[in-house]
C-alpha cells in the first residue's frame, strides 16, 4: 500500500481513468453540506490567488484506488476507487461546469486546459472508447446521467435533457438526479462569483477564471492510496465504511460480488444487467418494519436467503458478518459470482412473490395471503427453503406447504405466542437440511408436532374446537386474520354441486347477535337496558345478579360461532335488528355460511356454542394436523 499527496492537476491530467466499480453507493452528496462547503473553500482559495499571496494545501481527503492490470494493449489504465468516489464525482462535476462557462466565453485555453481534466485523449486507438474516453466511470445507474452531462457542452443543454417536471396537482417538482443538481449549483454559483470578483479586483473575467483555475489546480489535494498486489480491496472496504454509518446488508452484498467480478475479469455491466439491476428498483429499496426495527426489503431478502442456506438464525445487525463469512468459507459456496449471483436471484424472485402480494386481490386459499393475513413473514426463511433448496417436485412442496400453513393457521385461531416464530422456523429448516425430496414432508410433520408450550405446539382438533367456542375470537384476532378464517371456512362448506362463485373481497364481518343488543335482544325474556349491557356491574334492582348472565353474552357474542359474513349492503341492513329481521336479509346472500341460519328460529348462546362447535370442526378439516403417533 503507497500513500502519496496528489494535487488535482496530477490526480486527473494523465491518460488514465478511475472506475467506480458497482459495489459502491449511488452518489449522494448534496447541496449541504458538501457543495456549499467545498465551493467555500474554493473561492477563498481562488482569492488568495488574485491577491498573489501563499496558500496552503488543502486536503480533501483520502483516496483508495486499485490497479487493474489492462486486457489489451489498447485499454487505458484503469483504477478501481475503493473508498472517495463521492469526491472524485464532485471535482468532476464541477471542472465540467467550469468547462462549460469557459466554452460559453470562448476562453479556449481554460477549456482545452480543463477538458484534459474530463476526458482521456485519442479515443481512435482505445479499446472501447465510449468508456475510456472519460477520467472517471460512474456506477450503472449514475453513468448515464454523468456522461450525458459530460458530453452535453452547456447549462442550456443539460436543462434540456434534464428539465423541471411538475405533476398536476404537485407544488414541488419531481427530484432529479443529484449529478444535474450538482452542475447547475456549480455552474451558478461560477458565473455568479467570476461577476461579483471582476470588479473588486479590477481584472478581466478570464483572468477571474483563471485564478479559480489555479487554485483547483494547485491548491487541493487528496491523500492518494494505491492499493499494492497482496492488500485484500474487500477487507480495506469493509473496514473503512464500518468505522462510519454501518454498512447495510446490501451493501456489503455489493461489495462482495462486484470485488470479485472485477477480479474474476467478468463482463460487470453484464452480470449487472442480467442479475442486479433487478435489485435496484423501488420494490427493494423500500423500507419496512419487521419487529420494531425498519430495513429495506433488500436488506431482509438478503437476512432470509442466509437463513434459509444454512438454517441457522442471523441476527439483523450481524448478517453483514455472516454472510461475508459463509460466502468465503472453504470450500467455495459458489464457483463463480455469476453463479452467486443466480442463486440469490432465484430466491429474491421467490421473495418478492410473497412480500409484494396485495392481500385483497388474492384468493383465500393462497399461501401469500395466509402469511400477509395472519402476519408471519418470519416463515418466509423455511418456504424459501422449502422452494428452492429441499429438492422437492410441485406437489411435494404443495404438501410441505400445506403442513406450514395448517401450523400457522391453528397457532393464530388458539392465540398461542408468534415471539419465538423467526427461531422456531429456522430451527425447521436446520432439522430439514441433507435431506431430499421425499423424507422432508415426514420430517417436517414430525418437527412441528415434536414442539411445546405456547411457542411451538401444533395445536389439536380438541384445542381448536375448544378455542372456536370460547375464544373472543373478533376482539382478539386482526380484522384480515378474521376475515381470512371465515373465508375459508365458506369455502369448507361448499360442494362439488355449488357454483364457483369468487368470494368479493369487500365483505364484512358480522356480528349475528350485535354488540349492541339491548333495544331487540332480551335476555331470558327480559330486556337490558343499554347503559348496563355496556357495565353489567351496575344491574341492580330487579337485575341484581343478573351481571354474570350479562357477561356470558357480551363473552359468547365474540367467538367464532356468532361472526359471518356479509356484503356492504345487507351489513347495515341487518345491524342491530332482531334476529328475525336479520333472517329475511340473510336470505339474500349466497354464502353457505349464512345458509346455516335459515333453519333456525332463536339465537342465543347456546346456538353459538353449537355453531362454533361446528365450525371448529370445519376449521380442523381445512387445516389438518396429522396423527402424532405416526412420528413419534
Amino acid at each position: 500500500m503507497q500513500a502519496n499527496p496528489r494535487s488535482l492537476d496530477a490526480l486527473f491530467n494523465s491518460q488514465l481513468r478511475y472506475v467506480v466499480p458497482m459495489f459502491q453507493r449511488l452518489y449522494v452528496w448534496q447541496e449541504t453540506p458538501q457543495w456549499a462547503t467545498l465551493w467555500e473553500d474554493v473561492t477563498e482559495k481562488a482569492v488568495l490567488q488574485l491577491k498573489g499571496e501563499k496558500a496552503n494545501p488543502h486536503y480533501l481527503g483520502a483516496l483508495i484506488i486499485e490497479g487493474v492490470r489492462p486486457s489489451s494493449p489498447r485499454e487505458v489504465k484503469r483504477f478501481l476507487v475503493i473508498d472517495g468516489q463521492q469526491r472524485l464525482t464532485t471535482l468532476q462535476i464541477l471542472f465540467c461546469a467550469y468547462r462549460d462557462i469557459a466554452r460559453k466565453n470562448e476562453w479556449k485555453t481554460l477549456d482545452r486546459t480543463v477538458t484534459r481534466y474530463l476526458e482521456n485523449a485519442d479515443p481512435d486507438v482505445m479499446e472501447k472508447p465510449e468508456e475510456e474516453l472519460f477520467k472517471l466511470w460512474p456506477t450503472t445507474l449514475n453513468r448515464d446521467v454523468f456522461r450525458n452531462i459530460l458530453s452535453a457542452g452547456s447549462q442550456t443543454e443539460v436543462v434540456k435533457q434534464y428539465p423541471l417536471v411538475y405533476l398536476p396537482r404537485r407544488r414541488k417538482p419531481e427530484i432529479r438526479s443529484n449529478l444535474v443538481e450538482a452542475y447547475l449549483y456549480f455552474s451558478k454559483n461560477i458565473e455568479s462569483w467570476i461577476t461579483s470578483t471582476v470588479a473588486r479586483f479590477s481584472k478581466t473575467p478570464e483572468q477571474v477564471a483563471f485564478a479559480l483555475l489555479q487554485a483547483l489546480q494547485q491548491d487541493f489535494c487528496v491523500v492518494e492510496i494505491t492499493l499494492s498486489e497482496g492488500d485484500d480491496s474487500q477487507e480495506i472496504f469493509y473496514s473503512l465504511n464500518s468505522q462510519g454509518r454501518q454498512l447495510s446488508q446490501s451493501d456489503l452484498l455489493r461489495s462482495l460480488i462486484f470485488m470479485r467480478a472485477e477480479k474474476e475479469r467478468l463482463n460487470r455491466d453484464e452480470i449487472f444487467n442480467e442479475y442486479w439491476s433487478k435489485f435496484e428498483t423501488n420494490f427493494w429499496g423500500t423500507e419496512v418494519k419487521r419487529g420494531g426495527r425498519t430495513y429495506s426489503r433488500l436488506d431482509l431478502g438478503l437476512r432470509y436467503f442466509l437463513m434459509a442456506k444454512t438454517g441457522q438464525m442471523v441476527e439483523a445487525r450481524r448478517v453483514n458478518e455472516e454472510y461475508r463469512r459463509w460466502v468465503t468459507s472453504q470450500p467455495p459456496r459458489y464457483v463463480t459470482v455469476k453463479d452467486e449471483l443466480a442463486d440469490f436471484t432465484r430466491h429474491g424472485d421467490v421473495y418478492q412473490r410473497y412480500e409484494s402480494a396485495v392481500s385483497l386481490s388474492l384468493p383465500s386459499t393462497d399461501l401469500r395471503r395466509v402469511l400477509m393475513d395472519f402476519d408471519v413473514s418470519t416463515a418466509l426463511p423455511l418456504i424459501l427453503f422449502l422452494e428452492l433448496e429441499a429438492g422437492l417436485d410441485g406437489g411435494q412442496v404443495t404438501d410441505c406447504l400445506s403442513a406450514v400453513e395448517s401450523f400457522i393457521a391453528r397457532r393464530v385461531l388458539t392465540g398461542e405466542e408468534t415471539k419465538e416464530y423467526n427461531k422456531l422456523f429456522v430451527d425447521v429448516i436446520g432439522a430439514l437440511r441433507g435431506l431430499q425430496g421425499v423424507q422432508v414432508l415426514p420430517a417436517l410433520r414430525k418437527k412441528l408436532l415434536g414442539g411445546g408450550g405456547t411457542t411451538r405446539s401444533w395445536p389439536t382438533d380438541a384445542e381448536v374446537i375448544e378455542r372456536a367456542i370460547s375464544r373472543p375470537i373478533f376482539t382478539e384476532l386482526r380484522t384480515p386474520a378474521l376475515r381470512l378464517i371465515l373465508e375459508r371456512l365458506e369455502i369448507s362448506l361448499r360442494t362439488k354441486k355449488t357454483e364457483n362463485t369468487e368470494i368479493p373481497s369487500a365483505l364484512q364481518i358480522e356480528h349475528v347477535l350485535p354488540q349492541a343488543w339491548a333495544a331487540h335482544w332480551p335476555l331470558r325474556e327480559k330486556v337490558i337496558p343499554a347503559l348496563v349491557v355496556m357495565y353489567p356491574h351496575l344491574a341492580k334492582d330487579d337485575l341484581s345478579g343478573w351481571d354474570e348472565v350479562i357477561r356470558v353474552r357480551n363473552a359468547a357474542l365474540q367467538t367464532l360461532g356468532n361472526l359471518t359474513l356479509l356484503n356492504k349492503y345487507l351489513n347495515p341492513a341487518a345491524s342491530n335488528g332482531a334476529f328475525e329481521v336479520k333472517l329475511v336479509e340473510y336470505k339474500n346472500s349466497v354464502l353457505r355460511l349464512n345458509r346455516y341460519f335459515e333453519s333456525g328460529s332463536t339465537w342465543n348462546e347456546e346456538a353459538i356454542v353449537r355453531r362454533g362447535k361446528l365450525l371448529g370442526e370445519a376449521i380442523c378439516k381445512v387445516w389438518l394436523r396429522p396423527d402424532t403417533a405416526q412420528y413419534e
